[in-house]
């Protein structure tokens, strides 16, 4: 199972930006670095805030391409440590689970020769009615298979650590 680490300072992040769009879907990129097999932190994010509406959300090609480059030349182009991870976005309304058309999306990125990945993550998110962070995170790879993640927010208690789990996607799209 794929973990992803979210420091502190992505978590500050999204819980600002989720507050500031309220009902709105916003979204982004995730970039970050591969820790060992199968772990990676999220070192940053980008934030759209345009083309959401309260029950989808376009990401902007454009926008996240600007975001990549500026990360790899932040990263010094080490492609092999940094890199692209996938996409998030929030479903303020609904279950912070992917829909339809997010597994549609997030297929055809990771079946894109030009994506060039192995793997792509999806991380929706909410605030809860505690105004805590509430998600799932769901990994796709070239061949259709799509499965659950873990995410843990780094610096915090275990019990505290991940995000609410919202079910196992390893069945869909078989």
């Amino acid at each position: 199972m794929l973990l992803l680490k979210l420091p502190d300072e992505v978590l500050q992040t999204l819980l600002r930006e989720l507050e500031a769009a309220g009902r709105r879907e916003i979204g982004g990129i995730l970039m970050g670095e591969q820790l060992a097999p199968g772990q990676f932190r999220v070192t940053e994010i980008s934030v759209q805030r345009h083309n959401g509406w309260i029950a989808r959300f376009v990401r902007s090609a454009r926008d996240a391409l600007d975001a990549l480059q500026r990360f790899f030349d932040r990263s010094g182009h080490r492609y092999t440590h940094f890199n692209y991870v996938g996409e998030w976005h929030s479903h303020p309304s609904f279950q912070p689970i992917p829909s339809g058309p997010d597994h549609t999306s997030m297929l055809e990125i990771v079946s894109d020769p030009k994506t060039g990945a192995n793997f792509v993550v999806l991380l929706i998110v909410k605030l809860n009615l505690e105004k805590e962070l509430d998600g799932s995170v769901t990994v796709y790879t070239p061949d259709g298979t799509v499965s659950a993640g873990k995410v843990e927010i780094e610096g915090r208690d275990v019990v505290d650590a991940s995000l609410r789990d919202h079910g196992d996607y390893s069945r869909i799209g078989s």
